[in-house]
């Protein structure tokens, strides 16, 4: 897995936060950290959901305060997390909570920080690590969905030509053919192994598109 964030690439990140000194804290972390940035602010949990309901493009990655006024700890976590928008989040905590940690880890959290213990550093380390196994998990999906319908092409389509092929094979046993009809059977045969080994090309081709080293 690469843990090397892309330097050219642009960072855009949504601090859901309610306390403005903190905010500014943690602008402060990534703006040090990161050269190219795009900080957006929200201080409260619907704008939040609204903004990234209503925005085209989603953010890189979302800060969350663990403790908003209006929403908090396990119930916060499970109402963002119920929404699926596809971007990692980290949860930003004045204390630290093992259990909870622990909680929102499983049910898909990317990390967990006490607001005490970060600085530029750790912060950034977080940022990186999250994004980089979010871009691996979402290439084991898209591997996984590309050795489904290689296995569906292995169970449909290479059955046909095989199918046919013992068929010819099955006449050429079971009844006496003459030189001219087994001439013409051996002929499809030929025709039929032409059409399988194109397809368990098209297959081998299929999985050398796979990427398992990201």
């Amino acid at each position: 897995m690469k843990h090397v964030l892309d330097s050219s690439l642009k960072l855009s990140v949504l601090v859901i936060e309610d306390n403005l000194g903190d905010f500014v804290l943690i602008e402060d972390y990534l703006l040090d950290k990161f050269a190219h940035i795009d900080i957006v602010h929200q201080s409260n949990y619907d704008n939040a959901i609204k903004y990234l309901q209503t925005e085209e493009t989603k953010p890189s990655i979302i800060l969350l305060d663990l403790n908003l006024a209006e929403i908090r700890g396990g119930e916060l976590v499970n109402g963002i997390l119920k929404h699926d928008f596809q971007v990692p989040i980290i949860i930003l905590t004045g204390y630290s909570d093992l259990t909870m940690a622990e909680n929102s880890l499983q049910l898909g959290i990317s990390d967990y920080l006490v607001k005490d213990e970060i600085d530029p550093v750790l912060l950034h380390k977080s940022i990186v690590f999250a994004l980089s196994r979010s871009n691996y998990t979402r290439q084991i999906e898209t591997n996984n969905k590309k050795l489904k319908d290689i296995a569906w092409t292995q169970s449909h389509v290479v059955r046909a030509p095989l199918a046919r092929m013992l068929g010819i094979i099955n006449m050429i046993q079971e009844s006496n053919v003459s030189e001219e009809q087994l001439k013409f059977f051996l002929e499809q045969l030929k025709v039929s192994a032409t059409e399988m080994d194109d397809i368990v090309r098209d297959i081998v081709k299929e999985t050398e598109t796979l990427d398992f080293n990201k």
